[in-house]
C-alpha cells in the first residue's frame, strides 16, 4: 500500500509497473489540466463565450465598485514579484540547485513543468484571440486568454515545493501556502484590470495542472524502468536447446 494516492488493479497500462495507487499529485495535476481545457472550450466556442462574458462582466463591475488602496498595493507586489525579471531569476536559482545537487528526476520534471506553461501561453492567446478589459492598471501584452501572470505564478510556486521537496508532510504544508499564493496572484490580475475572471480562472488551472502533473509523470517513467522485467540469463533453461536439456539430463 503506497500512500497518498488512488488503487489501480493489475498493471498501471503501458507502463509495465506492479499494482500501486496512482499518485494523488498526478490524480490533481489532470484534474487542473481538464478543468483548464474545459475554460478554455468555454471561453472561445461561440456559443458560451457570451455567458462566460456575462459572468466577467459581473465580476468586472465588482471589482470596481469595491476597489481599495490596500488591495491594489498588494495586487502590485504580486504583480512585481511574479512578473517575468523575478519569476525567471528564481526558476533559474531552483535549477542551478537541482542541477548541483544531481537530482536529476527532479529536474526533469521542473523543466517539463516550466516548458509547458510556456508553450501553453503564446499559442492559446493567438487561438482565443481575446480583448483585454478596460482600463488596465498595470502593463499588459498580447491577448486576454489565458492570464501568463496566473499560469507562470501555478507553475512556479507550487512547482519549486515538488521540485525542492520529498513527498511528505512538509511538503504538503509548504504546497497548502503555495497554491494559494498562485490563486491569489491570479485573482490580483483581475482587481488591476489587466484580465477577466476566466482568465485568470484558465491560465491557474492549466499552471496548477501542470506543475503536479509533469513531475509525477516523470518520476512513474522512472518507476517503470527500475520494475521493468530483467532480462533472462543465458544459465535458465529457457535458453538451452531441448536437445542439450535432454542430453544433460540423460548424463545424470
Amino acid at each position: 500500500m503506497v500512500p497518498g494516492g488512488r488503487r489501480l488493479s493489475g498493471v498501471l497500462p503501458g507502463w509495465g509497473v506492479p499494482s500501486r495507487r496512482v499518485p494523488t499529485d498526478l490524480v490533481v495535476g489532470l484534474a487542473g489540466i481538464a478543468a483548464g481545457a474545459v475554460v478554455t472550450v468555454l471561453v472561445h466556442a461561440s456559443r458560451t463565450r457570451p455567458l462566460v462574458q456575462r459572468v466577467d462582466d459581473g465580476w468586472y463591475r465588482l471589482v470596481q465598485r469595491t476597489h481599495a488602496a490596500p488591495r491594489e498595493a498588494s495586487s502590485r507586489t504580486l504583480d512585481i514579484a511574479f512578473g517575468t525579471t523575478v519569476d525567471w531569476t528564481v526558476r533559474l536559482a531552483v535549477t542551478a540547485q537541482l542541477l548541483r545537487t544531481r537530482r536529476w528526476s527532479a529536474l526533469t520534471g521542473w523543466v517539463a513543468t516550466v516548458a509547458l506553461g510556456e508553450i501553453s501561453v503564446g499559442p492559446l492567446k493567438a487561438a482565443v484571440d481575446r480583448p483585454r478589459p478596460g482600463a488596465a492598471m498595470t502593463r499588459t501584452s498580447m491577448a486576454s486568454y489565458p492570464s501568463g501572470h496566473a499560469l507562470a505564478a501555478a507553475t512556479t510556486a507550487p512547482g519549486i515545493v515538488i521540485a525542492l521537496l520529498p513527498p511528505g508532510r512538509t511538503r504538503c504544508r509548504l504546497l497548502a501556502v503555495a497554491v494559494p499564493l498562485a490563486g491569489a496572484t491570479a485573482l490580483s490580475r483581475t482587481f488591476l484590470n489587466a484580465h477577466w475572471l476566466s482568465d485568470v480562472v484558465g491560465g491557474f488551472a492549466l499552471g496548477t495542472g501542470y506543475a503536479f502533473a509533469a513531475p509525477s509523470v516523470v518520476d512513474l517513467i522512472r518507476s517503470s524502468r527500475q520494475h521493468s522485467p530483467a532480462e533472462p540469463r543465458p544459465s535458465d533453461g529457457r535458453f538451452l536447446r531441448p536437445d542439450v536439456v535432454g542430453s544433460d539430463s540423460d548424463s545424470t
